[in-house]
C-alpha cells in the first residue's frame, strides 16, 4: 500500500515538468515555423510582386522599386544567330559582308563567352559607321568598359568623325593614352591641327584610310615633326604614289638628306615608277635596280613602250602588237631586255618567223635557257617542231613528247608529225 503511495506521489511530483517541457518544445516548433513560414513568404513575394509590377499598366506601389536580381547569361555570350540577327537589323549588312564579320578570328573567338551586341549598340551611339564594322569586324570584341575610356581619349582630340579614328581603338588604354597625349600637344602648332588631317591632305587620301596604315606604324605620328614634313615633302616632289607612301613607311625613319639623295638618284635612271623601298632598301640593290632601268631605257631607244617595241621587231601595228599580249597578260610584266634576247634567239638562230611566235605569245616569258636547251634537245633527235608550243610546256609533257617522237622516229614506216 506504502509502494502504491509512493507511485502515485512520484507520479504527481514528475507532470509539471513534462507539461513544461512538452509547452517549451511546442512554443519552439511554433516559433522556428513562423520564421519557417515568413522565410518561405518573403522568397515567394519577390517573382510574384515582380510579375504584379511588370502587369501593372502604371507605377505606384512600393514593389516598383524591388531590386532585380543580375543575369550573368546577358552578359556571357551571344548565340551566332542572335548576333547576325542584330548586324542585320542594326546595318541590313548583305550575306558576304556578315561572312567576313563571322569568319574574323577575334569575333569567332569572343561571341560565345562576352555579349558582343552591347559593344556594338555603344560604338553606334558613339557614330561608327557601318563601313568601319566591315573594315574591321574585331570592333565588336573590344571589352565594353575599357572601349568607354578609349572613346573618351579619342573624343579629346580636335576630331572631325569618330570614323576617322577607327583603328586606334585597337590599341590598349596606356598607348592610346600616350598616342593622344601626343597629338594634343602639338594642336596649335600643326597645320589642320592633327597629323592625320594633315596627311590627309597633303596626300588627297580619305582621313580613314590614313589611319588605317598609321595605326600599324604610329612611330610617324610621333617623330619629329621637322623631319616627318621634309621627308613627305620630298616624296611628294618625286611623285611617289600617295597609297605606296601610306603602305611603305619605314622610308621615313631616314635623314631627310639621304631620302633626297636616293630619290634623285632613282629620277636620274629614268625610272619610271619611283618607290619608297628604294629608300632604305641595301645599296647594291639600289645599283642593280637603277642599272635595270637603264638598260631597259637603252633597248627601247626611241620607243616609248614595251608594245611599241614588240610591234618594231615582229613588223605589226601597235594594236595588232597589243591583242597578242593580251592573249598572255603575263607578257606585260616581262622586261623589256629579256624580250629583245628571246626575240633575238627565236628570230636570229632558231629561225622561227614573226607569225609563229605570235601565235605563241607565252614564249616570251618562258626561260630563254631552258628554251635553247629544248631547242637543242629536240634538234639532236631531227626534230624541228612546227609550233612554240611544246617549248613552253611542262616539264613532264615536255619529256612525254620527246619520248613519243623517238619511238616513232625509230619506226622506219611511220613518220612522226613534230
Amino acid at each position: 500500500m506504502l509502494r502504491n503511495l509512493l507511485r502515485s506521489f512520484e507520479t504527481v511530483l514528475r507532470l509539471p515538468a513534462t507539461t513544461n517541457a512538452a509547452s517549451v518544445s511546442c512554443s519552439r516548433r511554433l516559433l522556428f515555423s513562423q520564421y519557417e513560414f515568413d522565410g518561405h513568404a518573403r522568397l515567394r513575394k519577390t517573382p510574384l510582386a515582380a510579375t504584379a509590377t511588370t502587369n501593372a499598366p502604371f507605377g505606384g506601389s512600393e514593389t516598383d522599386n524591388e531590386y532585380v536580381p543580375y543575369k550573368l547569361e546577358q552578359e556571357t555570350g551571344t548565340k551566332s544567330s542572335t548576333l547576325v540577327e542584330a548586324l542585320r537589323e542594326r546595318f541590313r549588312f548583305t550575306d558576304a559582308e556578315l561572312q567576313r564579320i563571322l569568319s574574323d578570328e577575334t569575333v569567332n573567338r569572343t561571341y560565345r563567352g562576352r555579349s558582343l551586341i552591347s559593344t556594338m549598340d555603344t560604338l553606334l551611339l558613339e557614330g561608327v559607321a557601318r563601313r568601319s564594322f566591315v573594315e574591321y569586324p574585331w570592333l565588336l570584341s573590344l571589352d565594353n568598359k575599357r572601349l568607354e575610356l578609349k572613346l573618351q581619349l579619342i573624343k579629346s582630340m580636335d576630331m572631325r568623325d569618330i570614323n576617322d579614328f577607327v583603328p586606334f581603338l585597337r590599341l590598349t588604354v596606356p598607348r592610346l593614352r600616350k598616342l593622344v597625349s601626343a597629338l594634343n600637344s602639338e594642336r596649335n602648332t600643326i597645320p589642320l591641327g592633327n597629323r592625320v588631317y594633315y596627311i590627309s591632305d597633303k596626300l588627297q587620301v580619305s582621313p580613314e584610310i590614313v589611319t588605317k596604315y598609321l595605326s600599324k606604324r604610329l612611330f610617324i605620328l610621333e617623330m619629329p615633326f621637322e623631319m616627318f614634313e621634309k621627308n613627305l615633302h620630298y616624296m611628294i616632289e618625286y611623285n611617289v604614289s600617295p597609297i605606296n607612301i601610306l603602305k611603305d613607311l619605314w622610308a621615313f625613319r631616314y635623314t631627310p638628306k639621304s631620302v633626297q639623295l636616293r630619290l634623285e638618284r632613282a629620277k636620274r635612271a629614268k625610272k619610271d615608277k619611283i618607290m619608297p623601298w628604294m629608300v632604305r632598301c641595301p645599296e647594291p640593290i639600289l645599283q642593280r635596280s637603277l642599272k635595270l632601268s637603264l638598260d631597259e631605257l637603252q633597248v627601247l631607244g626611241k620607243f616609248s613602250s614595251v608594245v611599241e617595241y614588240i610591234a618594231h621587231r615582229l613588223e605589226f601595228t601597235v594594236d595588232e602588237a597589243k591583242a597578242i599580249m593580251d592573249r598572255h597578260p603575263q607578257v606585260h610584266t616581262v622586261r623589256v631586255t629579256k624580250i629583245k634576247d628571246v626575240l633575238d634567239y627565236l628570230l636570229d638562230e632558231a629561225k622561227f618567223s614573226r607569225t609563229e611566235i605570235a601565235q605563241v605569245p607565252r614564249i616570251l616569258c618562258h626561260s630563254l635557257k631552258t628554251t635553247k636547251e629544248r631547242m637543242e634537245e629536240l634538234k639532236s633527235h631531227g626534230c624541228r617542231p612546227s609550233s612554240l608550243v611544246i617549248v613552253c610546256r611542262s616539264r613532264r609533257e615536255y619529256d612525254k613528247f620527246l619520248r613519243h617522237w623517238i619511238s616513232m622516229a625509230r619506226d622506219p614506216e611511220t613518220t612522226p608529225d613534230p
